[in-house]
């Protein structure tokens, strides 16, 4: 059996590709998977599924790095079948029971009396997953540009009005390009064009980028954030910034960056990034 299969299963029940590797691992069939998630399986939201938006783009941060927050899955862990972030995230707020038959009903294509005899009489629940928006890739262009020029102005220029912006564990999240600015101008430890390099990622079948910060002390990049993107059809809808830095394994990218000159922006060295294999 294709693992790849039973890690996206795992990772829809649970939200977790940590954990999601970890059971797909351990089981050789959908239904014992299934189980297995129940037993392990809660609610992992954004920041967004747990409070409005902060008013307050300059204030300081509220974190919860207790909270098992929702993780991203890597385009190689993916299995050709609907597993955006949107879709996963609103898998979260369903009930176990109730998620495990929707997506074996809906995406498995079990019947509904196969799933009765694993799970009881329990019904699938209407999800329904986000448009494909085909990736503006000169839109993305522009975007790995701006930050890494540190840009804050065209950053905004590529945000809809009423985006959002979410970066667990950071439980204060941001509605609107003009408040998305003015975050990064104020915490974004980012001071001048270089300071910033972004790697092009897929994630959850979107854009994304594994963005790394150079560190002042010794001009080394190191890991700093996975950036997962949706879009419109012209410009940026939502972005979700993943500080946990075990994903960069996860991703099969490395912690720090070589090859680069102190500042990019000062010469024309691109890294040579080694994936992990």
């Amino acid at each position: 059996m294709d693992d790849s299969g039973l890690i996206a299963h795992c990772y829809r029940m649970l939200g977790s590709i940590t954990d999601a590797v970890e059971i797909a691992g351990s089981v050789s069939n959908y239904g014992d998977a299934t189980l297995a998630c129940l037993a392990r399986a809660g609610t992992r939201p954004l920041p967004s599924d747990l409070a409005a938006p902060s008013a307050h783009p300059e204030g300081a941060l509220s974190e919860s790095p207790e909270i098992l927050w929702l993780e991203p899955i890597p385009e190689h862990l993916m299995d050709g079948r609907p597993i955006d972030l949107g879709l996963v995230a609103a898998l979260q707020r369903v009930a176990p029971l109730s998620r495990a038959a929707t997506i074996l009903h809906d995406i498995e294509g079990w019947p509904t009396a196969r799933i009765t005899t694993l799970l009881g009489d329990v019904r699938p629940v209407p999800v329904v997953a986000a448009p494909t928006v085909v990736p503006d890739e000169a839109l993305l262009t522009r975007y790995r540009a701006a930050f890494e020029q540190y840009d804050v102005p065209a950053i905004v220029t590529l945000f809809t009005d009423d985006a959002i912006w979410e970066m667990p564990p950071f439980t204060s999240w941001f509605r609107g390009a003009r408040d998305i600015g003015r975050l990064i101008s104020t915490h974004c430890p980012a001071e001048r064009p270089g300071d910033q390099y972004l790697v092009p990622l897929k994630a959850n079948g979107l854009p994304a980028f594994a963005v790394y910060m150079r560190d002042p002390k010794d001009n080394v990049h190191r890991a700093f954030q996975i950036q997962v993107l949706t879009l419109t059809a012209t410009a940026i809808i939502h972005a979700v910034a993943f500080f946990d830095l075990s994903l960069f394994q996860t991703f099969h990218l490395p912690d720090l960056l070589q090859g680069l000159p102190p500042n990019p922006y000062d010469g024309t060295l691109r890294p040579h990034i080694e994936r992990r294999h």
